[in-house]
């Protein structure tokens, strides 16, 4: 797929994620985005969003003015994944407006490929919420598979660190500090985001060696 990823601040990272762990071809697209709290008219948050996106199977979104996520959504031809979760009410009329978009429940890895919309479930296949194979030899972590990762990279680069290490619960902690010390999430306005970021990754790699994490995604601290 081709896909392109808007953003300002955030989504760089993500593109040569795409291009190196997967067979898409993903390009960044600047945005220039006013503070939040301005109200911008539709004419002009309209003007502010590429003219023509015809030419991608995938738009990704880490957009986080409100009126431009609202204004993406009215202009857009191909499926949206929001990966900064709009505000309720911003996400109702996003809906309201298009049908082929998706938000990932927390996190942009916490999404999975159960969206209904073909492009985004086949983007969320490989990247999302981490999901992981792991070779254990003599009790320590001999090689790590990501089959699933977050967009940004960052399972990738946790996972190199933590390969050698004994499988248990205190690589597995080390693991989601690794992850969540790469992590822009929390910078998006939500600071507990942090937390979740680092569930996902801690789930994951206790799932691949049998281990049990036994809080709810919400109950979950990053182990810093």
């Amino acid at each position: 797929m081709k896909i392109v990823v808007l953003g300002s601040k955030y989504g760089k990272r993500v593109p040569p994620t795409i291009n190196e762990r997967s067979e898409h071809e993903a390009t960044f697209l600047e945005i220039k985005e006013p503070p939040s709290n301005v109200v911008l008219e539709e004419d002009h948050a309209r003007s502010l969003l590429p003219g023509d996106l015809s030419g991608f199977d995938l738009v990704i979104s880490y957009i986080l003015h409100p009126d431009l996520q609202i204004a993406l959504a009215e202009t857009a031809e191909p499926p949206v994944l929001y990966e900064v979760v709009p505000e309720p009410a911003v996400k109702d009329e996003i809906t309201s407006l298009k049908e082929d978009v998706a938000f990932p429940p927390y996190t942009p890895c916490s999404l999975e490929p159960d969206t209904g919309v073909p492009n985004i479930d086949r983007f969320a296949e490989r990247f999302g919420r981490p999901e992981l194979r792991v070779d254990v030899s003599e009790g320590r972590i001999e090689n790590i598979e990501v089959l699933r990762g977050s967009p940004c990279g960052a399972t990738w680069e946790a996972a190199e660190e933590v390969e050698g290490e004994p499988a248990t619960r205190e690589t597995v902690n080390t693991f989601a500090l690794r992850a969540c010390h790469r992590c822009a999430a929390p910078r998006f306005g939500r600071l507990e985001t942090k937390d979740l970021a680092s569930y996902f990754h801690a789930e994951a790699l206790a799932r691949a060696l049998g281990l049990e994490l036994d809080v709810e995604p919400e109950e979950f601290h990053a182990p810093v």
